[in-house]
């Protein structure tokens, strides 16, 4: 569809096919403050885990790569060893796979994620914000977080348990290209 040479396009949150859970994160930065935030699903795209974080000081890349760090720490702790990371930052995905070197400031967080995935099944793709919407959702509330939160599962947020069941159900988004 196409209005004044913008084209709309549909996009949506898809299931990770099993063995495999799926890990959205995202960072949010505005001009006062930073915010990490992740989801991790099963193949039936329930809940497995949510955080949210602040981040002080930082720059977008830097909260990008907190928060997939977060997300990838609670995969670890919990033993999920079949990884499908799902992120809206293409430069996120080019410094993982090693196409382009990340931010001198960065090496350490960089070297950290890149540990813990070397003991994975992993792979990282791309996914539109528009579709991103419980990560987004989550790095947003990290924004206004004083410290670091684990959610319990059993007490989600009524807007992300919604969130997440439009998810579940294949709700389209539109991306205005």
């Amino acid at each position: 569809m196409e209005h004044d040479n913008v084209t709309e396009r549909i996009v949506n949150w898809r299931k990770p096919t099993p063995p495999f859970v799926k890990l959205n994160s995202d960072g949010s930065v505005n001009n006062l403050s930073a915010g990490a935030g992740g989801i991790i699903r099963d193949s039936s795209g329930s809940v497995l885990a949510a955080f949210a974080a602040p981040i002080h000081h930082s720059n977008a890349i830097t909260a990008e790569l907190l928060a997939l760090n977060y997300g990838l720490k609670i995969c670890k702790n919990r033993g999920f060893n079949n990884v499908w990371i799902e992120v809206d930052d293409m430069l996120l995905i080019q410094i993982i796979n090693g196409t382009i070197p990340g931010n001198p400031q960065n090496f350490y967080l960089i070297r950290e994620i890149k540990h813990c995935i070397s003991s994975m099944n992993f792979f990282i793709s791309h996914i539109y914000r528009e579709a991103n919407v419980c990560a987004d959702w989550l790095a947003k509330k990290g924004c206004s977080l004083s410290n670091y939160e684990e959610l319990d599962i059993r007490m989600l947020n009524p807007i992300l348990k919604g969130m997440v069941y439009l998810d579940k159900a294949g709700m389209p988004y539109i991306k205005n290209v």
